[in-house]
């Protein structure tokens, strides 16, 4: 007797929920990231080589943008 492989899909052929759930995990994600960014003090920030202009700009990026 041969076993049959069954596949899941995945990448864009996933199941809808799992899709939904990947990318609400994506903009939470991005909202902490965003969120500590703004928090960050100067030092900090030239540390990572970011100036205050640019973590201004990128935290106030709404989460669905990259």
């Amino acid at each position: 007797m041969v076993a049959l492989a069954i596949h899941r899909p995945v990448g864009r052929r996933a199941a809808p929920p799992r899709r939904l759930r990947a990318l609400f995990r994506i903009w939470r994600q991005r909202m902490r990231e965003r969120r500590a960014l703004a928090a960050m003090d100067e030092r900090g920030l030239r540390d990572i080589g970011l100036s205050r202009y640019d973590a201004f700009y990128e935290a106030n990026k709404p989460f669905w943008r990259a």
